[in-house]
């Protein structure tokens, strides 16, 4: 099972991951870069932070190349029914 690095960067700094973990299939590490990125904008906004500042987690593979950039910050609030969905775009 292939290893993935997921490296936390914001306007300001760079966290490596120097463990990285494993999973089946870039999909599946994706998935999991966007539950980080749910997570660091809900403890940011639990700390009353900026959460509208854009953060991403790049996932890298055992070699250090560039696989997938995740960007996310929170948006603003939609109620509920007044809004189309929209489809993010990928790129990988």
């Amino acid at each position: 099972m292939p290893r993935y690095y997921f490296h936390y960067r914001t306007d300001e700094e760079l966290i490596l991951d120097q463990d990285g973990q494993d999973f089946p299939d870039l999909d599946a590490a994706e998935h999991n870069a966007a539950e980080i990125g749910k997570a660091i904008v809900d403890k940011v906004a639990g700390e009353g932070g900026e959460t509208d500042v854009p953060r991403s987690i790049e996932i890298t593979d055992a070699e250090g190349h560039d696989l997938l950039y995740v960007v996310f910050w929170a948006g603003p609030k939609i109620i509920p029914g007044s809004g189309t969905p929209v489809e993010p775009a990928r790129l990988h």
